[in-house]
C-alpha cells in the first residue's frame, strides 16, 4: 500500500480493511464512523484494485466511478496506491483525548442547545474549521458534534439538537451541572475548506450550518472568494442564525445568504422546498465550482447528486453527512 501524497508505504494483513491496517500502524489517516455512512475515509484509488466488505453507502455512483474508495469498508486486492488528498499537516491534527470544561450553556432555538467548552489553561485544539469533536460518555459511548467556531484558541463550540430520544442531549439540557466537566476525542473527519480559488456552493441542513459556519469564519475575513450558502430547515423559528448570517452577507459582499423552508410560515416569501433544489434553481452549471454539504444523510446524497448533475467535479465535492443513527461511534482499536 503506497500513499501518493506522502513517502509512506504500509502493509494490510488478509483480514484488515485498509483503514484497520493503517490505524494499526499508528498512520494519521482520516476517518469517522468506519462504518460507511459518513465517508471520512473517503480516498481516490490510483492504481491497484480493491474489494469493499459491502457496497459503500456514502459514496455515490459518480464518486465511485471517479475513483474513490472509502477505507473503512475496502480490503486491497493487489499492491495499491491511494491519493489522500490531506493537508501536509495531518499528522500535526491527529486525534487526541482532551478533558474540557462547559464554559457556557444557552439555547439558540426551541431545540437546538449551544455549548462552549474550555480546555485546559494553556492548551490549544487544533483543528481545521469543518471538523468534529466525539464526546466520551460515561457508559462508554460517544457522541459526535461539529466544531460550530473557527479556532479561536479559547473555547469550541458545539451546537446540539435536543429531542426525546437523545439521551445526551436530554442530559446536557436538563441535568448538566453548571461547569461540567467532559472528555472529547478530536480532531476528527475530512471535513475541511480546502485552499483553492473556485467560487463556493455551501448547502446546510439543520444544524449541519454548525461547520460551515467555522468555515465561514475563518474564510472570508481573509479571503474574497465568492461564497453562496443555502440553508434548509424546516420552519422560521428553526433559522437560528439567521441573523449572524444576514449581517455577514452585508459585511462581505463575496458571501450570498439564502435561508429555504420546507415547512413555510404563512407570509413566508423566501426560498421554499429541498434545499439542494433551491441551490440549483441558482446554479444550474456547477462545473467552475467547489461545493460543500453537511446535513442529515438524506439531504447530502441528494445534494451529491445534483453537484454531479449539474456539471460539478466530483474531486470538488465535499461533504459530512450525520444523524442520530450515527449517535454511537464505535471506539478506535
Amino acid at each position: 500500500m503506497y500513499l501518493s501524497d506522502r513517502p509512506q508505504s504500509f502493509t494490510v494483513e488478509p483480514d484488515e480493511t485498509i483503514l484497520q491496517a493503517g490505524l494499526r500502524q499508528h498512520l494519521a489517516l482520516p476517518f469517522g464512523c468506519q462504518s460507511g455512512g459518513c465517508a471520512s475515509c473517503r480516498v481516490r484509488l490510483l492504481d491497484g484494485n480493491v474489494a469493499h466488505r459491502l457496497p459503500p453507502p456514502a459514496l455515490s455512483t459518480a464518486e465511485i466511478d471517479a475513483g474513490y474508495i472509502l477505507m473503512c469498508l475496502a480490503q486491497p486486492q493487489s499492491d495499491l496506491r491511494i491519493d489522500l488528498h490531506q493537508p501536509a499537516d495531518l499528522d500535526a491534527l491527529r486525534p487526541q483525548i482532551w478533558p474540557c470544561r462547559v464554559q457556557m450553556r444557552s439555547w439558540l432555538a426551541h431545540d437546538v442547545l449551544r455549548l462552549q467548552l474550555k480546555l485546559p489553561k494553556g492548551k490549544t485544539l487544533h483543528y481545521l474549521p469543518g471538523q468534529y469533536i466525539d464526546l466520551l460518555l460515561d457508559d462508554g459511548r460517544r457522541r459526535s458534534f461539529s466544531i460550530a467556531n473557527a479556532p479561536n484558541g479559547e473555547f469550541i463550540e458545539l451546537h446540539v439538537r435536543v429531542t426525546p430520544g437523545g439521551r445526551f442531549a436530554q442530559w446536557a439540557a436538563h441535568e448538566m451541572p453548571d461547569r461540567a466537566m467532559l472528555r472529547f476525542e478530536g480532531p476528527l473527519g475530512a471535513f475541511y475548506l480546502r485552499e483553492d480559488t473556485r467560487p463556493i456552493v455551501m448547502i446546510a441542513g439543520g444544524t449541519g450550518i454548525a461547520p460551515l459556519r467555522a468555515m465561514l469564519q475563518s474564510l472570508l475575513p481573509q479571503s474574497q472568494r465568492p461564497v453562496h450558502l443555502y440553508w434548509g430547515v424546516r420552519a422560521q423559528r428553526d433559522l437560528y442564525l439567521d441573523a449572524e448570517l444576514t449581517q455577514l452577507a452585508q459585511a462581505h459582499p463575496q458571501f450570498a445568504y439564502r435561508p429555504v423552508l420546507s415547512e413555510p410560515d404563512t407570509g413566508w416569501n423566501g426560498a421554499t422546498g429541498f434545499v439542494h433544489a433551491a441551490a440549483l434553481r441558482d446554479h444550474a452549471d456547477l462545473h467552475t465550482h467547489a461545493a460543500y454539504l453537511s446535513g442529515p444523510p438524506a439531504m447530502v446524497r441528494a445534494g451529491k447528486d445534483a453537484f454531479i448533475a449539474a456539471g460539478g467535479d466530483p474531486d470538488q465535492l465535499f461533504y459530512d453527512a450525520f444523524d442520530y443513527a450515527f449517535e454511537t461511534w464505535p471506539g478506535v482499536g
